[in-house]
């Protein structure tokens, strides 16, 4: 089991200088509103490749003073040190002094070789009251979801997605400023498919495992969950092999320049992927469902990609819930309490009172921050750095 031993933050958010030692998982962290627990999480999840769950850019990030000027002679830093069956490991993530530019990584105290090369160690999925609705939004927070749970089964995940994204973005460059650059695009458009049918290849992967999964245990009170991967890409591979359908697309987007020029974005890819999520037994889909059943539906599938994960041995994903009480009803409130304490990975919980996570209490850590610190001296967590 993945265990989290230190966490430091440091000009983050609403926090000047903060240091905690957990002493067990899972860790439940009330607050009123404005206290930081949202940012905690955030900091956390900005240890792994992307934006984080809000996402932020870098420049965003920095704690700001009391007239709302930025701390500009001050970076902002978080690092933390966690410990499995391969032994200790420390993430840090930050950026420097004065800096406008891209999150840096450490691994270990060393620069990373790139901010994927963190995933190998690190990978985590969240839930924010901002998902509740994720299948009445756009298909690009879907996207996102799904790309979390993919990177936490199979870590090269996040070099393919990154690579693709970033040929998408120079074609969509070259195609507005150098659209006779027949031989660059090709190039680009190569990338595209290549690193392309990879992302989709993995996701199709993923959703076929997760609809195997027998369903939610008996006492988890949450529906199994059908996915439905929506891809042209996903259907072709269903009866091409993958060179083919590599082949098809580098031809499809040769077609396209001229409309995708005008637009302004590829119109066809990876990036246009999407999913749809259902009641395995009544068949409802999510995007006609209630909040609470949509945000059931999300928890259902978490606790089957974690269920795959530890059939599959493969490290599971620190789980971020932020407010994942609110729309539950009082039977999947408990049911998921129960659940997160068989969770074997990292997993925090939010919320304003601590009465509604009664059941957990002498299972789990329960923390109380005020202001950007821990508030609650009978519990004998943190140091005094961060108290």
């Amino acid at each position: 089991m993945m265990r989290l031993k230190r966490l430091t933050l440091t000009e983050f958010r609403n926090y000047d200088r903060f240091v905690w030692r957990p002493t067990g998982m899972p860790v439940v962290i009330t607050g009123d509103n404005g206290s930081g627990k949202t940012n905690l999480l955030e900091a956390l999840s900005l240890l792994t490749p992307g934006r984080g769950l809000r996402g932020a850019k870098a420049g965003d990030l920095r704690r700001r003073v009391a007239d709302d000027v930025d701390l500009v002679s001050a970076g902002w830093g978080v690092a933390a040190s966690f410990e499995d069956e391969r032994g200790g490991f420390e993430i840090g993530v930050g950026q420097k002094p004065s800096g406008n530019g891209a999150r840096e990584f450490l691994l270990n105290g060393a620069p990373a070789r790139n901010r994927n090369a963190v995933a190998e160690y690190l990978s985590a999925v969240w839930l924010t009251p901002q998902m509740d609705r994720l299948f009445g939004e756009s298909a690009s927070g879907r996207r996102r979801f799904l790309d979390r749970l993919v990177v936490a089964v199979a870590t090269h995940h996040a070099r393919e997605l990154a690579a693709c994204e970033r040929a998408t973005a120079q074609r969509n460059r070259l195609l507005a400023t150098r659209p006779g650059e027949d031989a660059w695009l090709s190039g680009l458009e190569d990338a595209m498919a290549r690193h392309g049918v990879s992302v989709v290849a993995a996701r199709r992967d993923l959703v076929t495992r997760l609809n195997a999964d027998g369903g939610a245990g008996a006492d988890d009170a949450f529906p199994a969950a059908a996915l439905t991967l929506l891809c042209p890409i996903a259907e072709r591979l269903e009866v091409e092999p993958a060179l083919a359908v590599e082949e098809w697309l580098r031809l499809r987007l040769r077609a396209a320049r001229a409309d995708d020029g005008r637009r302004g974005q590829a119109g066809f890819g990876a990036h246009r992927s999407d999913f749809g999520l259902s009641d395995r037994v009544s068949g409802r889909a999510a995007s006609d469902a209630s909040t609470g059943q949509q945000k059931a539906m999300l928890i259902g599938l978490i606790l089957a990609h974690a269920r795959l994960m530890t059939q599959t041995g493969v490290v599971p994903p620190m789980l971020l819930l932020d407010e994942p009480l609110v729309h539950l009803d009082p039977v999947r409130r408990e049911a998921l309490m129960r659940a997160v304490l068989r969770f074997p990975a990292p997993i925090l919980l939010t919320g304003t009172d601590r009465e509604p996570f009664a059941p957990l209490e002498g299972r789990a850590e329960f923390i109380r921050l005020a202001a950007g610190r821990i508030d609650s001296p009978f519990q004998g967590v943190g140091d005094p750095e961060g108290v």
